[in-house]
């Protein structure tokens, strides 16, 4: 399964914080939208043990993942058909 946010949504957010679209900081804090959806789970009977979905972290604050090592598999001779 591939992961949700990969190595591209981490150097997007580092090349917006070095174009000054927006601080570090301000990406600790969850963005309202997120709260919200998490304070109408609390005391909602449709939601009896809370918010219980992704935890909020600032992803420009994870160190960036290495490259993944593309890998091409060889074809094996007794793999092909032999009645030509």
């Amino acid at each position: 399964m591939q992961k949700l946010f990969d190595a591209s949504v981490v150097k997007t957010l580092k090349d917006a914080i070095k174009r000054g679209k927006f601080t570090l900081e301000d990406l600790d804090q969850p963005p309202p939208g997120w709260t919200e959806c998490v304070n109408n789970t609390k005391g909602n009977p449709a939601f009896p043990q809370g918010y219980q979905g992704v935890e909020y972290k600032n992803l420009a604050r994870i160190p960036e993942p290495k490259p993944v090592e593309e890998k091409v598999e060889l074809t094996d001779p007794k793999d092909l058909p032999t009645y030509f």
